[in-house]
């Protein structure tokens, strides 16, 4: 199987969607979705683009040309308001209490 079919499997699991949920998302049917993930299909790259924004990441991750799944911020727009609440609360303190901050985190996870 190919590293795309692998990534575009495990990103759904991670956002704890289906196929028939990830094939709305992206105009498509579950049984094409199948396909994709197990390799014997490959999406059009106007597919794969709604597939990464279906799944929250880039399409530099799932075909293997970065180890970060996660989509860079550009802005603070590109937060929810949770995580917008979490970067004003850490940018309010000074380095130690944030590094403190940062640990915490990091330990919860």
């Amino acid at each position: 199987m190919s590293l795309l079919a692998q990534r575009i499997a495990q990103r759904r699991r991670q956002r704890d969607l289906s196929q028939d949920d990830l094939a709305t998302l992206v105009d498509t049917t579950q049984k094409q979705i199948s396909k994709y993930e197990n390799g014997i299909n490959n999406p059009t790259a106007d597919v794969l683009a709604k597939i990464a924004i279906a799944l929250d990441t880039t399409t530099d991750w799932l075909l293997g040309l970065t180890d970060y799944p996660s989509r860079p911020l550009r802005n603070m727009g590109d937060l929810n308001d949770l995580e917008r609440k979490a970067v004003e609360l850490l940018r309010s303190q000074n380095v130690e209490t944030q590094e403190k901050m940062v640990n915490v985190l990091e330990a919860l996870v």
